[in-house]
């Protein structure tokens, strides 16, 4: 019996065994997040004890709302699109004590706190509510290719995963100044009626490419039933040589919650298949696939059915007992991925990080 089919058996019946698994043959692509909208962690912290505070006794009230049971005005206010909730939230005490205690709000504050933050940031939490937000944090697949997602794209609220982003396999987007122009005598007042992401400064892609100014970004088509076919066609070619950034500029990092267990998922790659694909590059026998292999990403579940066939997971998770762990087989595991050095000071704390 070989390591994979003993394993097998062992799943079912030892939780701890699972976890330490994951914990020693695989790894989460910090990389892939950086590519991304995000924001420094420290800022969150002041954010979070006010957002999470519990307010026991308050002089304040809710006026003629207070005649309503709580039940009541936690519906009412699942009714308002989040930016609308978060100023209802600021009116006094009795306020946030009353949004504080809706469920919804719980749960994306503890699990979602950055992308609730970037939704607010980037202008697009007038056009969705709370439970959409909630809804997106509990589907685990990308909306898109059904591949594990750890990524929302903001412009409709969808659960998507990197290889999409990267690959241009979401819904096509434009620089709203880009078109402006050419559909403003069609359009009058429209514009503000499409919902319209303002990015935010920062650094993207795998090239790490730096931008620093804020860009309007609509969905194509939001605008398409304003152009004729021959102008959406050359909208999306200019779109695919000039703006390439875009994708990565309208998406942010998103955790899976599984409401049933409690459980947080941000995706895990395989260690091992890092190793092997180092051990190719070193004797010039890549195979085809190897660096989608690699950086693929898994659920916990469709990981251990992939360690079941991974032979250098196995050896990794063999070599535990002499005191290995999966960092020490390659540096790009230890790192979480590639990316330089001044990106790391700038997004997390370098003396925990280092």
């Amino acid at each position: 019996m070989d390591l994979g089919e003993a394993t097998t058996r062992s799943f079912e019946a030892d939780d701890v065994l699972v976890s330490n698994i994951i914990r020693t043959t695989s790894y989460h692509r910090r990389d892939f997040d950086l590519a991304v909208i995000r924001t420094n962690p420290e800022d969150h912290r002041l954010v979070r004890t006010s957002l999470t505070e519990d307010i026991h006794t308050t002089y304040s009230s809710l006026g003629k709302l207070e005649i309503l049971p709580l039940e009541t005005i936690h519906q009412i206010c699942l009714l308002l699109d989040i930016w609308s909730l978060f100023r209802f939230r600021q009116v006094n005490r009795r306020a946030r004590q009353a949004v504080s205690a809706i469920r919804f709000y719980k749960v994306i504050v503890n699990h979602a706190l950055e992308a609730l933050c970037i939704t607010l940031r980037t202008n697009i939490a007038t056009w969705f509510r709370l439970s959409d937000l909630f809804d997106v944090l509990c589907t685990m697949k990308c909306h898109f290719c059904g591949a594990f997602g750890g990524f929302i794209f903001l412009p409709s609220f969808r659960r998507c995963c990197f290889s999409c982003i990267r690959a241009d396999g979401l819904p096509c987007v434009l620089v709203l100044s880009d078109v402006k122009h050419r559909i403003k005598q069609r359009l009058g007042g429209v514009c503000s009626l499409m919902p319209t992401v303002r990015t935010l400064p920062g650094t993207y892609s795998m090239d790490e490419t730096v931008r620093k100014r804020r860009t309007e970004i609509v969905l194509s088509e939001s605008i398409s039933a304003i152009y004729l076919n021959d102008e959406v066609d050359e909208t999306r070619v200019k779109r695919s040589k000039k703006t390439v950034l875009l994708p990565y500029m309208v998406t942010t990092s998103l955790p899976y919650f599984d409401y049933k267990s409690g459980v947080v998922q941000r995706g895990i790659s395989c260690s091992g298949c890092q190793v092997a694909l180092e051990k190719a590059l070193r004797s010039s026998r890549v195979e085809s696939g190897a660096c989608a292999m690699r950086d693929k990403v898994y659920s916990h579940d469709e990981f251990l059915d992939h360690f079941k066939a991974c032979q250098e997971a196995q050896n990794i998770w063999k070599s535990r007992g002499r005191g290995s762990d999966n960092a020490s087989f390659s540096e790009f595991v230890r790192r979480r991925g590639y990316f330089k050095r001044r990106d790391v000071i700038m997004s997390f704390n370098s003396k925990k990080y280092a």
